[in-house]
């Protein structure tokens, strides 16, 4: 995606205190610019520093329209009316204090009592303009700093990406799946997401238009890539390799960033296969995501994860099978959708569906078969047609149990919303308020920029509601 974040950058003083001797904002502007080229984004700094109402004014007038973000810094102590120009610029604020270089004797600086009183101005007196504001403390150089900002970035990064997103929907909800039906007006509003329809007829249609040559050296590759094969028909891997090429070609000419394509039944009665192996395919070597049962949310949660984390392999879409209270761990669980790079050491291994066709003659390929390898993982869904957040951190481990066949791993260690929480309560937590029922996983913990993008769009988070053996008004 093309779109990129612009930041802003000012700095607020006054003349009896000393921030051009120091040369604060020359040496921050620097500093920040060496952070920021780590991030694909727009880093346009003012000027000059802001000793005044007018030179607030102008750098009004040079922002007006053209960031997303206003970092304010503080350079020392700064006049109240100074603000005010500044609020009227974006409604996402960074206010930044720079700690005194000498610690006793005359004060040079007095930053961080600047940076509370321009704070406390934006939510008492300019309550109205329902600013978003984050803090910051120290220099631009320092890790303290360094941190807090990269999570800003990365959240802020992806919220306006988000704005941005196209996904298509193809095929609509798997059968029997309403509590996953969206309102795509309110998902446009919340977001700024669009939905885009199709369907698997189409999907199909042009998937037998590819040329035999190009499936069978796809075939080639994936096959590779398995540590094993026991797929009951051969054809199935021509099917579902065609399904493959059709998606990226149905990406590629619709400019959707991410797809929720229905999987069952659709795809069993057009077709004769299970298209596991395509989504999977889709998010090990192209990085993109593929929600299965035609979820829009499931797609919009792998879609927030893929742009925060910047990975170049895409998030997975999980049920949660069960839990095991002795352990304090859950058993996240799909049918065969999970992308390869998810696999321990055995790897991943390409199987008849292990659902679809049971208790019949009649079997489906291709689908995956893998256990996660230990890792960091977050877990997150977007809910209520984009009103409500999951945040979820947590570790796969390798248990003793190997779980159900599938694409699956074992999650232990987990905190809802950064603070620890049981297996058996989350469980309960999820049952109360309703969740959809999917996951979206992806590597490495991402938790942090969740909370933040949350703040940032408004979101609710799910808070955890204790395990009881009585029905308790929280339960309403």
């Amino acid at each position: 995606m093309a779109v990129k974040l612009n930041i802003g950058y000012v700095a607020t003083a006054i003349p009896p205190y000393y921030s051009n001797e120091y040369k604060v904002r020359e040496k921050s502007e620097t500093d920040l610019k060496k952070l920021l080229d780590n991030f694909d984004v727009n880093f346009i700094p003012f000027h000059k520093t802001i000793f005044s109402k007018e030179d607030s004014i102008e750098a009004e007038k040079f922002f007006k329209n053209k960031i997303d973000f206003l970092l304010l810094q503080t350079s020392s102590c700064s006049a109240g009316e100074q603000l005010y120009p500044l609020c009227n610029i974006t409604d996402k604020m960074g206010i930044w204090a720079v700690p005194d270089i000498e610690t006793e004797g005359d004060v040079k600086l007095h930053s961080l009592v600047s940076t509370s009183h321009f704070l406390a101005m934006i939510k008492k007196v300019l309550s109205d303009k329902k600013i978003t504001t984050k803090w910051f403390y120290n220099y631009a150089d320092t890790e303290e700093f360094k941190s807090k900002f990269s999570i800003t970035i990365r959240s802020l990064v992806a919220l306006k990406k988000m704005q941005h997103t196209k996904i298509g929907l193809v095929g609509g909800i798997s059968p029997g799946f309403d509590n996953m039906e969206v309102d795509q007006s309110k998902i446009k509003k919340n977001l700024g997401i669009t939905i885009e329809e199709s369907t698997i007829k189409d999907l199909v249609h042009i998937a037998k238009g590819f040329d035999q040559k190009t499936i069978d050296s796809e075939i080639q590759k994936i096959k590779s890539a398995a540590s094993s094969i026991s797929v009951s028909n051969e054809d199935s891997f021509n099917k579902v390799t065609r399904v493959y090429f059709a998606l990226k070609k149905m990406k590629e000419d619709n400019n959707w960033d991410s797809l929720a394509v229905q999987c069952w039944s659709q795809f069993q009665n057009l077709y004769g296969i299970a298209p596991c192996m395509a989504y999977s395919w889709m998010g090990s070597e192209d990085g993109v995501a593929v929600s299965c049962e035609g979820d829009v949310q499931g797609s919009m949660s792998m879609l927030l994860l893929n742009y925060i984390s910047n990975a170049e392999k895409s998030s997975t879409l999980l049920d949660l099978a069960t839990f095991d209270k002795k352990a304090d761990a859950v058993q996240m669980w799909h049918c065969g959708v999970s992308p390869r790079h998810f696999a321990n050491e055995d790897g991943i291994k390409w199987v008849d569906h292990t659902t679809l066709g049971r208790k019949t003659e009649k079997k489906y390929g291709v689908a995956g078969d893998q256990v996660f390898a230990p890792q960091e993982t977050t877990t997150t869904y977007i809910s209520n047609n984009g009103e409500r957040i999951l945040v979820l951190n947590s570790s796969i481990f390798e248990h003793t149990n190997k779980g159900f066949d599938g694409t699956r791993g074992w999650f232990r260690n987990i905190h809802l919303n950064r603070k620890k929480i049981s297996s058996e309560n989350l469980v309960n937590t999820l049952n109360i308020v309703g969740h959809e029922h999917h996951y979206a996983v992806g590597q490495g913990d991402y938790s942090k920029e969740l909370i933040e993008f949350a703040a940032w769009n408004n979101l609710k988070l799910i808070e955890e509601i204790p395990l009881v053996d009585y029905l308790s008004p929280m339960e309403h």
